[in-house]
């Protein structure tokens, strides 16, 4: 996926993304950051489809974005937003089912293929068990799963999480975490997500896109980008960059 020269806005008066360009590599995870009203969410909305760039375009698999048919699309990317409902009643299979709509019509009964990649989605995402209960009765990282494991049913090769941590308590964080690595990892999906801890981006990505009032200040390896000069123009705080040989590099704030 190529992001060429993409500018977009709500309005007439305030432009989000400014000239953005980048790279998602295939088989990696690329994580954006970038403080509050940065842009992140906005630049996924746009690599998703679900907001037009007024200049640019986004290119997925040779072909712009905004040329597939939404099925199409739908088999080529599966998207995890920030927000997610669902009746309280209903089950978690029967939520996960919903990612196989784009292989069937209006009428179609399910089949073996419906049915083997609703059940690859729920064992990989450790719901299986738990198939036959209401999203009511889950916790907060269970149901962040089942809202996975739907994108997941839908086999595509990509997957977007707008900040699949957020609102989780630690343990259900990175829970998350080390499910997007196992999903990255073993099964070679290409990953792309918003995350707002730098450390849990650091430690999970292959490359990270830091943003600032909708212009890409760095991007690329975490080790080669991440300094204090950066989390300086990005955030307005100083770190300690640190690199240890049983963690691996992680920060450590300072202050303003």
């Amino acid at each position: 996926m190529e992001i060429r020269d993409v500018t977009f806005s709500y309005s007439d008066k305030v432009k989000r993304l400014h000239h953005v360009e980048a790279e998602i590599k295939e088989g990696q995870i690329t994580t954006i950051i970038g403080p509050n009203g940065s842009g992140k969410s906005t630049l996924l909305s746009v690599l998703t489809n679900n907001n037009q760039p007024q200049e640019g375009q986004v290119i997925l698999d040779g072909k712009a974005i905004n040329q597939y048919k939404p099925k199409e699309l739908a088999k080529r990317l599966g998207v995890v937003h920030q927000q997610n409902t669902a009746p309280s009643d209903m089950t978690v299979e029967r939520l996960v089912h919903y990612g196989r709509l784009p292989y069937q019509n209006p009428f179609s009964p399910k089949n073996d293929k419906d049915e083997a990649m609703v059940k690859w989605a729920l064992k990989s995402t450790g719901l299986y068990e738990k198939r036959n209960e209401t999203i009511d009765t889950l916790s907060g990282g269970q149901q962040q799963r089942v809202w996975i494991a739907m994108a997941l049913a839908q086999d595509t090769p990509y997957l977007f999480l707008d900040e699949p941590t957020s609102n989780l308590d630690i343990y259900y964080q990175y829970e998350i975490l080390e499910l997007v690595k196992r999903l990255c990892n073993e099964h070679g999906l290409t990953i792309v997500m918003v995350l707002h801890d730098i450390n849990q981006a650091i430690q999970y990505s292959h490359q990270l896109i830091a943003m600032k009032r909708g212009h890409i200040i760095a991007k690329g390896n975490p080790k080669e980008i991440v300094t204090n000069q950066l989390m300086k123009e990005v955030y307005g705080i100083n770190i300690m960059v640190k690199n240890d040989e049983n963690v691996g590099l992680y920060i450590l704030p300072l202050g303003i």
